[in-house]
């Protein structure tokens, strides 16, 4: 089966891109045909590919504009769609359904949306809640993050079948070299966050709540990982709440499965997810995990008994679970055990599996539709 991606920037180190890389290579590996087409940015990746995979870059920029951008999007969807000849069109952000309208009906190839951002929001895009109501007509499946998601797709738009959930997978980390040390979790004092800094990831909040853990264990280390926006006045808050002993900022790393090996817990502060990577992750590693309940995606990672989960922007409560967790080692054990089970479940060869399914059903029903034709 030939099946086409298209993103919006291969050359991207975002999440999307990353599990586009996962899920197209898991499905050459099964053997079918595969290629990803990068609308604004290079055909490039930082990303694992496996060597069947094809890419090309259909040279757009990545500007505001008006109509005219528009039909130009709309025009390069199309025409990488027909000379692709695909069987299966995945568009990889449900904003690009906004501009398939005018042509999606009368295609040959299957098109799914593959959406990554949880429902109750549309993430500063006026365009993506356009695209998600042209999803709604125009895709033959939408693939949503977590359950909970795909429950909310079907009560606010009426649909069934048409939407299921497929987890994304967990990265795949490179195992450590002879060289280095692993740190025993029973004797590490670090509580790791990993995320942009945005006002999404609610650091702000975490570091709220640092402040009453630091009061109570002056002997560990919150350390947080990420870049972003809000990196001035998260530094100044740290500094203001007299965290500098306490807070290190770490910043952009290449190397995030060095952090999570030195750590001991995890803390997720955020206000809104889709399916959070980072939670993945720190299953991956074994990390007992703090993290707000927000939206979707925390609830159902964390269902096996891996981590706690407290009510967004609560500092007292995030404080009161690191706290609670850092006091008690047994419990921190019983977690970690559960979380490297857990994280199984989100290996990218299983998850491939699931797409190969979807792509069979919809394949089958497409043959049924031409044999009644």
């Amino acid at each position: 089966m030939k099946i086409l991606f298209i993103v919006g920037n291969l050359s991207s180190d975002g999440g999307t891109e990353r599990v586009t890389c996962e899920i197209g290579s898991g499905l050459v590996r099964a053997g079918h045909d595969v290629a990803i087409a990068s609308l604004f940015g290079p055909a490039t990746t930082s990303f694992h590919l496996e060597s069947g995979v094809t890419t090309s870059a259909l040279g757009l920029k990545e500007a505001q504009g008006g109509a005219r951008r528009s039909l130009g999007i709309s025009s390069a969807l199309l025409s990488k769609i027909r000379s692709q000849q695909a069987d299966v069109v995945v568009l990889v952000d449900s904003v690009l359904f906004a501009f398939c309208a005018p042509w999606a009906p009368f295609i040959r190839a299957r098109m799914i949306c593959w959406e990554h951002f949880n429902l109750s929001t549309n993430h500063g895009s006026r365009l993506r809640s356009i695209g998600r109501s042209a999803a709604v007509r125009l895709a033959d499946s939408i693939v949503v993050l977590t359950e909970r998601d795909a429950v909310a797709w079907q009560e606010r738009y009426r649909i069934g079948n048409k939407v299921q959930a497929i987890w994304n997978p967990v990265p795949r980390f490179a195992l450590p070299g002879p060289d280095v040390t692993a740190t025993d979790p029973g004797t590490s004092r670090v509580v790791l966050a990993v995320g942009r800094l945005t006002e999404q990831k609610g650091f702000d909040v975490l570091l709220r709540a640092w402040a009453i853990v630091a009061r109570q264990h002056p002997d560990w280390q919150l350390r947080i990982v990420g870049w972003g926006e809000d990196e001035a006045s998260l530094k100044a808050q740290a500094k203001t709440l007299g965290l500098n002993d306490s807070v290190v900022f770490v910043g952009r790393t290449s190397a995030v499965e060095v952090e999570y090996r030195q750590a001991a817990l995890f803390a997720m502060s955020s206000r809104w997810e889709g399916l959070p990577m980072t939670l993945l992750e720190a299953q991956f590693f074994g990390l007992p995990v703090i993290s707000t309940d927000c939206e979707t995606g925390p609830a159902e990672i964390l269902a096996c008994g891996s981590g706690v989960l407290v009510k967004v922007d609560d500092a007292e409560a995030l404080a009161h679970a690191v706290s609670e967790l850092i006091g008690n080692p047994d419990q921190r054990d019983a977690m970690s055990a559960l979380a490297r089970e857990n994280a199984a479940r989100y290996d990218a060869d299983t998850l491939c599996t699931q797409w190969r399914e979807l792509l069979t059903r919809l394949s089958s029903a497409k043959d049924a539709a031409l044999n009644v034709r």
